[in-house]
């Protein structure tokens, strides 16, 4: 998962710059000027890697664009900031980690008794993961985003899955 964030850093990075984003089957032109929904399936399509990750990279790969994106009707790379490609990166590392424990978890959503009681502990642990990813990946990314390339988010990334997964053990203690 950490791979295909680096692949998105990288991707947002070029189209920020108005360079072509180094991704199969994608240019410039199949991109600019697309309603945004359309230019997030193509490049989420394009960034996902054929192995048993694809489903949740996918699904975090997609949310983490909606979310940067959001209110942008039309796909324009002139609207791709270093503060939109920070808030993305660190909502793509959040719901890796969400899916993740989601995973672990096993049945452990199912105990809710009703669907107001899962939709307040989903809500609970989203939030809880996204402080977590924010106070691990900011520091990183603010001011710093032209500085860095996709091996280095990806680094970053797996550094900071260990911190929080450490953090949240020590908890347990």
């Amino acid at each position: 998962m950490a791979s295909a964030g680096g692949a998105l850093f990288d991707a947002m990075a070029a189209l920020r710059d108005g360079q072509d984003p180094g991704i199969p089957d994608i240019d410039l032109g199949m991109l600019e000027g697309r309603p945004t929904q359309v230019a997030i399936d193509l490049l989420v399509n394009a960034l996902v890697p054929l192995n048993g990750d694809a489903d949740r990279i996918r699904v975090a790969l997609n949310d983490a664009l909606s979310e940067a994106l959001e209110g942008q009707a039309d796909f324009d790379f002139n609207n791709i900031t270093d503060d939109i490609i920070a808030d993305m990166m660190i909502a793509y590392l959040a719901e890796c980690i969400y899916e993740q424990v989601v995973l672990d978890s096993n049945d452990a959503f199912a105990k809710a008794t009703d669907p107001a009681q899962y939709d307040r502990a989903e809500k609970a642990m989203r939030g809880l993961i996204r402080a977590a990813a924010d106070k691990h990946m900011a520091p990183l990314l603010t001011g710093n985003v032209r500085t860095l390339n996709g091996r280095m988010v990806r680094g970053a990334q797996l550094r900071a899955i260990k911190d929080i997964w450490a953090e949240w053990e020590a908890y347990e203690k």
